[in-house]
């Protein structure tokens, strides 16, 4: 058998390959992106390249832009100030309240520096991990908080934080010291900052490109990152991305946009030992809100089946380059850079307007505020312990068991869509559902032969979602043990939780999806059985 010829694409310690029919399909596009002048027209921030950012300019606003450190490095001394007062505080612990990319970029930074402290990200309403850490006085008493969103659950969040700290009887201005919110100039939470007194910090408009931003940099810094040298690091890749040849965040981009456009549109993307950990997770949410969902990447943890097609390509970290469609290998801080620039080039060669203003995740209105949920078609297992099935779907709803569910999602599928399960659950792998709702998909994935997408508290891509989808949606709630209540309202955490499910079940249905919510009335039981199901056991 003849092996397809790769190509390498080598930029200092960088290298971008690609083989077989996705180097073709990259081929083709490069020429059209030198044409229309887009390496160059990156570099400089050319308005012109997309509505959003054209509407910008005309305001006097900024945007986050691909792989731009200039916003953060302007903060260095001001981050070494608030790091400085973090110390002399005793808060060697982070909680970081926002969501997508900047928000998984601060999290693969920290988790990646080797003086980083322990960073919570809190990106959903999921009650858990807020119950874990104000169970833990001590833990909490150390804990920083940085706030990075303005919607609903952040703010939601933010103000528990407070309430928790006002329940340790800290002063008003203890409490003061242990927030920080980065926000753009005028935003509501930086009003609510500034009446709180809580130290902010004034960024560009928030873009999916964030990962050098003070959204992704101002907590990876607060947790220990030496961002400067992170900073120095990333600019040294910054040149080969204007130039012709030897181009790797081009090249990359060429590989990504062109094969979505020639029909493979699902990305798949996998993990080797040499590869920074998390990195694949933060770049499969870049792409997904870089281009409007008209790329579906799948991260593989741990061998997750995915049966080859025609639509679906691998693209690895630090991989096999005579053996995978493609593979990227560079230093950490030139992953960033370049992964960024690539998703901007794919995003201009699908036509998406990467730079969009944020939409707030749906949730239904006044927060708590649960809509009228459908009974359930189905309910298997003891009371208490049962998983209830609520579905409009006529071919989900005929089902008599889980099996039999699970077979009806798998011919919903069909032989060209994917099956997106969103768990509005723990993900903790050890403390909470992360691990069993992983074994879930990995068996699904197996049983329908095609790809499986797990988020987390939110619909995948989270926001900016206008591509036509092809999708089934299984919805994943379950009852809380241990609920957090909510300061000023008269409901807890876990009923917003669940007012989002609702809101995110509708919004995929609404769109014409097949949508099947699947309320765990015991977690850990609930879960159990539906692997026993997937697995054929039950």
């Amino acid at each position: 058998m003849t092996v397809p010829s790769f190509t390498a694409v080598v930029s200092g310690n960088t290298t971008v390959t690609a083989r077989g029919p996705v180097k073709d399909a990259a081929e083709r596009m490069l020429g059209r992106l030198w044409i229309d002048q887009v390496p160059v027209r990156l570099a400089s921030e050319d308005p012109a390249l997309w509505p959003s950012a054209a509407a910008a300019a005309d305001d006097g606003r900024t945007l986050c832009w691909p792989g731009q450190p200039g916003a953060s490095r302007a903060l260095l001394a001001r981050l070494g100030e608030l790091r400085a007062a973090a110390r002399a505080e005793g808060l060697t612990e982070l909680a970081l309240l926002g969501r997508g990319a900047p928000a998984r970029a601060a999290g693969l930074i920290a988790r990646n520096s080797a003086a980083g402290r322990p960073l919570t990200l809190l990106e959903s309403a999921e009650p858990g991990p807020v119950v874990r850490l104000g169970a833990d006085h001590e833990r909490l008493r150390r804990t920083m908080v940085v706030v990075t969103g303005d919607d609903t659950v952040t703010e939601t969040l933010r103000r528990i934080f407070v309430q928790m700290f006002q329940d340790l009887s800290l002063s008003a201005a203890q409490i003061a010291r242990r927030f920080v919110t980065v926000a753009e100039p005028g935003a509501a939470s930086a009003k609510r900052a500034d009446e709180a007194g809580h130290a902010l910090i004034e960024a560009p408009a928030r873009t999916p490109f964030g990962a050098l931003s003070p959204y992704a940099l101002v907590p990876a810094a607060l947790a220990g990152t030496d961002v400067a040298r992170l900073l120095e690091q990333a600019t040294t890749v910054l040149p080969a991305l204007t130039r012709p040849e030897n181009n790797p965040g081009l090249v990359l981009g060429a590989i990504l946009g062109g094969a979505a456009r020639a029909g493979r549109t699902t990305v798949v993307l996998g993990d080797y030992p040499a590869s920074l950990p998390g990195l694949a997770d933060w770049a499969a949410v870049l792409l997904a809100e870089a281009t409007g969902g008209r790329i579906l990447p799948l991260v593989q943890h741990g061998g997750l089946p995915v049966v080859p097609s025609d639509d679906v390509f691998l693209v690895t970290l630090d991989g096999r380059p005579r053996q995978d469609d493609a593979t990227v290998t560079a230093p950490p801080s030139a992953q960033l850079v370049v992964w960024e620039y690539a998703a901007a080039v794919a995003a201009q060669l699908l036509g998406v307007d990467p730079l969009t203003p944020e939409r707030a995740p749906a949730a239904a209105a006044g927060g708590g505020t649960v809509e009228s949920v459908p009974p359930a078609m189905l309910v298997e297992g003891e009371p208490g312990q049962a998983v209830e099935v609520h579905t409009h779907d006529p071919v989900l709803g005929g089902a008599t068991d889980l099996a039999g569910l699970f077979d009806a999602l798998a011919e919903r599928v069909g032989a060209d869509g994917h099956l997106a399960i969103v768990a509005h659950l723990d993900p903790d792998r050890a403390r909470g559902q992360g691990a069993q709702v992983r074994r879930l998909g990995a068996l699904l994935a197996a049983r329908c032969a095609r790809p499986v997408t797990i988020s987390w508290g939110s619909r995948y891509p989270a926001v900016g979602n206008d591509r036509l989808e092809r999708g089934v949606y299984l919805v994943l709630t379950g009852n809380v043990v241990h609920d957090v209540p909510v300061p000023d309202r008269h409901h807890r955490l876990s009923r917003l939780q669940l007012a989002r499910a609702l809101s995110e079940a509708r919004a995929a249905r609404n769109g014409g999806r097949p949508v099947v919510r699947l309320h765990l009335q015991n977690r850990w039981a609930g879960l159990a059985r539906l692997l026993e199901s997937a697995r054929g056991e039950a």
